[in-house]
């Protein structure tokens, strides 16, 4: 990482703990090389923002992950300012504060969006290990401890490839669009430390799960999941995500974000059922951000972004059904 990304993500920690990772000088990185522009900007009144830029025809949308950091309402009218200053049209925050913080977001213009990333999550305190595995449901320290005792090997790497192949059959199976292999590589390339963890058939080598987790100021991310359904006795699956959070609490990460689970209250007709049902065995504590807010400030402007998402979306649906 160059001095300026040192300096950004040490002014990050001195403003949040932890620090987001959305808005890391290695993310914004990751976000430049996938099509945005970044600006990283120090805002009036000391907060700071890692800004994406993206511009369509005459027009352009800024969205920010995860910050201002810190989340208050005066850094959140310190951007609006700035964005107005840059004649953006449209500004989609999703800060990394609770759900109240909502009625900050509506007091300053903004509208509930649909969000970007997961409003909903689960965060494990880390533990020695054989203390961890003694609090998660009964259901996965079986299937922990047999994929052990039926030696499954796991590969910690930067293995792009299988993690796309094994997150492409989630995908068929899901019915799902997921990220192609490049962005995985991006993550891995980019990011400070990121790494996959790739469950293996003890004796063919067959891949059998891939997960792919990132970390930053304490805190370990479970960013990509994928699994081919191989042999399911083996507990592959299990074992590859169990050994991504002993590693992170072995080197001294403080936490776990299991990065996404359904609202609660939401029922079995919810995509992120299941999802939800195999990531709640790890126990943990539930938590609920903010979510995604959006402010025109050009209702024109913001038109034209609008329409041409919804093309891009035709344009991915169209894909999806001729693959």
């Amino acid at each position: 990482m160059s001095g300026h990304g040192e300096g950004w993500d040490r002014d990050l920690d001195e403003r949040a703990s932890p620090s987001p990772l959305l808005q890391t000088w290695g993310w914004g990185e990751v976000q430049s090389r996938a099509g945005w522009t970044i600006q990283r900007v120090r805002l009036a009144g000391g907060a700071i923002a890692s800004v994406q830029l993206r511009r369509v025809g005459p027009v352009r949308e800024a969205y920010v992950p995860r910050g201002p950091v810190p989340a208050t309402s005066e850094a959140v009218g310190a951007l609006v300012e700035w964005a107005s200053a840059n004649r953006i049209a449209r500004l989609t925050i999703e800060p990394e504060a609770p759900a109240a913080f909502g009625d900050v977001m509506r007091e300053r213009g903004f509208s509930a969006a649909t969000p970007v990333q997961p409003q909903h999550t689960r965060i494990l305190k880390l533990a020695p290990p054989a203390e961890m595995l003694a609090t998660f449901k009964h259901g996965r320290r079986y299937n922990i401890r047999t994929g052990e005792k039926r030696g499954v090997v796991i590969e910690q790497g930067k293995d792009a490839a299988e993690l796309e192949r094994q997150s492409a059959a989630v995908e068929r199976r899901e019915s799902i669009h997921l990220p192609a292999r490049s962005y995985y590589e991006l993550l891995l390339n980019e990011l400070p430390w990121c790494r996959t963890y790739v469950a293996r058939q003890p004796e063919s080598r067959e891949a059998l799960a891939a997960v792919l987790v990132a970390r930053h100021a304490g805190r370990a991310y479970h960013l990509f999941a994928g699994r081919t359904g191989a042999h399911p006795g083996l507990m592959g699956n299990d074992l590859a995500w169990w050994a991504a959070i002993k590693a992170a609490a072995e080197d001294g990460c403080r936490d776990y974000d299991l990065w996404g689970v359904p609202p609660p209250g939401a029922g079995p007709d919810h995509p992120w059922h299941g999802l939800g049902f195999f990531k709640a065995e790890f126990g943990g504590e539930e938590m609920a951000y903010a979510g995604a807010w959006r402010l025109e400030l050009s209702k024109a402007g913001s038109r034209l972004i609008s329409l041409e998402k919804k093309a891009r979306g035709h344009i991915r649906a169209l894909k999806r059904n001729i693959s």
